[in-house]
């Protein structure tokens, strides 16, 4: 049986699936000290205890989210303010305003930047690709159009390193502050013009949407720590997504030939796989109002406890053969999304960005195949994904 006190963040870091399977079988909630986190690692217990998140006995969010977003975000909010904000923003990311956003111009960006270096012949698909295209379609529907594609990679980087910065590396905080005051900066003038002037992006959203009639437009503190939120968590799901789906179909060649021969009548459930196979966000976390007792085990009052849906996606008792990549699977509810009013908002753009440029990808770039000359990169437990994905094609 697992210690859990001999679980240590590398070893998460590294492969976290075999540590799910152990602790799955050890107890329903169970405390990794060096993370100091409750960790929450079957499909019917997370559902059943993402279920009461947002209720009496368990809120929304990590302690530190707070802290570390620089106030309440919508990862945190509860009632009647968590329900305006979300009506805001579910303006712009409803299922029909992402697939007209899409139609306009998403498509075409995909098949731009596959188009630039498809005469290469080799590269790095999360590197050269998949990242570039996520924060630029999802910078445009956020309205930051005007910033380039390596700054907004960075900002998602800094600040998902920052956040899962458990061993407390001082570099890693540090780049991640400098880019928090980067974004505020970027965002102070442009939060101005939007409450004077509104537009169609998710930034007018959120400042106008969802407010009584008379109501002002949000603030920059009213919006700020969310929009930090939406920086590092959908950049972040399109392009890892992405990559760990083509990680999984090149390690299962015969799939991905089949992808490639009818990329339209597969991208869909290829990367509906992906999500389960790899979430691109590992938890979803809450936090006891009250001292908290499920299945005998109690944890305290205010104590981090992290519902892994990356381990809930994986569970033996959900899922056939359940670590293999299946594009065929015949089960495909996952719990990558969340639960009730905090499922996650941008599900729709994730989906439909990420099943055009799998789609486009399989079409643009021919019998893809794993670099020979070159280790692809996957790590991260509560941001996990392909990092790097060094590819040939013809």
């Amino acid at each position: 049986m697992l210690d859990p006190r001999s679980i240590t963040i590398e070893a998460l870091n590294a492969d976290p699936y075999p540590i799910y399977d152990e602790l799955r079988r050890t107890a329903p909630i169970v405390y990794v000290p060096q993370i100091d986190e409750w960790l929450v690692t079957s499909w019917d217990d997370c559902r059943a205890i993402g279920a009461l998140k947002d209720t009496v006995q368990l809120a929304p969010g990590h302690p530190v989210d707070q802290e570390f977003f620089g106030g309440d975000s919508v990862l945190t909010m509860s009632g009647d303010k968590h329900k305006s904000l979300r009506e805001g923003i579910d303006q712009s990311l409803k299922a029909g305003p992402v697939a007209r956003f899409l139609d306009e111009g998403g498509r075409d960006t995909v098949i731009q930047y596959i188009n630039s270096i498809a005469p290469q012949g080799r590269g790095d698909l999360a590197i050269d690709l998949f990242n570039k295209i996520s924060v630029r379609v999802v910078g445009n529907r956020l309205g930051f159009d005007d910033v380039d594609d390596e700054t907004l990679v960075r900002w998602f980087e800094a600040l998902s390193g920052g956040l899962s910065n458990k061993e407390g590396e001082n570099d890693v905080s540090n780049r991640a502050m400098a880019s928090l005051r980067e974004i505020d900066d970027y965002m102070g003038d442009k939060i101005a013009q939007l409450r004077e002037k509104p537009d169609e992006t998710l930034l007018s959203h959120m400042l106008h949407g969802g407010l009584r009639d008379g109501e002002e437009p949000r603030t920059f503190g009213d919006v700020m720590p969310s929009i930090r939120v939406i920086i590092l968590g959908a950049f972040q799901e399109p392009g890892h997504s992405v990559a760990t789906t083509f990680w999984g179909l090149l390690n299962e060649p015969d799939q991905l030939r089949e992808l490639q021969a009818s990329p339209t009548k597969f991208a869909s459930v290829a990367l509906r796989e992906g999500f389960r196979w790899m979430a691109p966000i590992g938890v979803v976390a809450a936090h006891p109002l009250t001292d908290f007792t499920y299945a005998g085990v109690t944890v305290p009052a205010g104590a981090p406890l992290s519902i892994v849906v990356a381990a809930a996606n994986r569970d033996p008792a959900k899922f056939t053969d359940a670590h293999r990549y299946d594009m065929h699977r015949t089960q495909t509810v996952n719990a990558t999304f969340g639960y009730g009013v905090h499922h996650c908002s941008g599900h729709h753009l994730a989906k439909g960005l990420g099943e055009i440029m799998v789609e486009e990808t399989a079409r643009r770039l021919p019998y893809l195949r794993l670099d020979p000359d070159a280790a692809a990169t996957v790590s991260g437990y509560l941001f996990r994904g392909a990092k790097s994905l060094p590819v040939l094609w013809n």
